[in-house]
Formats: structure tokens, sequence, C-alpha cells
């Protein structure tokens, strides 16, 4: 009978001490970015790109480090922007960027906010684009994606 009160006070004692230990306040709930722009964005001008930063209904007015990368799609990613943006207030975060040309872009939010890292992008039309040219500059977007590699035609030379 003693083995078995040696055995099972110390099992009690362990349970009661880990179930009593206060709960520590951190959220589960993932931090949300939604970028802003205007809908119509002319070659030339300048334009505000905000990133609101909330998680659950708290705004976060204390991110880490909040970045705005753009990019011509036509041009790539590698030719990309990469601006710091400025904590305006009310969670919201922003840049001011003037596109030099018409075309297809990528805006794209790098926010470090309590331990997570969220990476949304936007597309962004800069001037009037007929939605043809809009859409041949995506096709040609998907076009320059990696292939399976195969070689499907015969490109040799024959003399």
């Amino acid at each position: 009978m003693k083995k078995i009160i040696l055995i099972v006070v110390p099992f009690l004692l362990l349970l009661v001490g880990c179930t009593s230990a206060p709960e520590e306040e951190t959220s589960l709930e993932i931090v949300q970015v939604e970028i802003q722009f205007p809908e119509k964005v002319d070659e030339g001008e300048e334009v505000v790109v905000k990133t609101l930063v909330t998680q659950g209904e708290e705004k976060v007015e204390d991110a880490q480090e909040v970045q705005i990368e753009i990019w011509n799609v036509e041009k790539g990613k590698e030719n990309s922007l990469l601006l710091d943006a400025e904590h305006v207030g009310d969670g919201v975060y922003e840049v001011k960027h003037s596109f030099k040309e018409n075309g297809v872009y990528r805006v794209q939010s790098h926010v470090t906010a309590r331990d997570m890292h969220v990476m949304p992008t936007k597309q962004l039309v800069v001037g009037d684009l007929s939605q043809e040219e809009i859409d041949a500059i995506m096709e040609s977007e998907v076009e320059e994606e990696p292939h399976d590699g195969g070689d499907h035609g015969d490109h040799g030379s024959h003399h």
C-alpha cells in the first residue's frame, strides 16, 4: 500500500501543478494585412500605398518591420523596388511612390509583427490599359514561369 501512495501522490502533485499554472496572455489570432491604393493610377502620379495591419479587432501599432515591394509584371520581380513604410497611426503604414510607366504592377507588403511574417500581394494597373492589354501582360507573366524542363521540339541545326 505504501508503494501505491509513493507513486500516486507525486503524480497527483504533478497533475495539480500543471493545471494551476496561470495562462499567458498570448493571442493566437493571425496578423492580417490589407494593401490599399487608389483604384485609378496614372503614369507619373505620386500614389500613397497604405498597409493596414490588424490582429483580430486590434490595430497593430508595434510592427517590427513593414516594407512595400513593387515591380512591373513585364520586367519581373527581379527588378523590384523595396521601400520602408512609415507608421502613420491607427494600424496604417504607408509609402509614397510614382509609377514611371503604364503597365501592370504587383504590390507586395512584407510585414513582420508579433512573431509573424505576412506577405500579401495585390495587382495595380497604371494608366488606361484595356482588358485585352492587361490579359496579354498577365499571359506573358505566366509564360515566364519555369516549364517542366522537357525539350518538346527539334532545335538542332541540320546541314
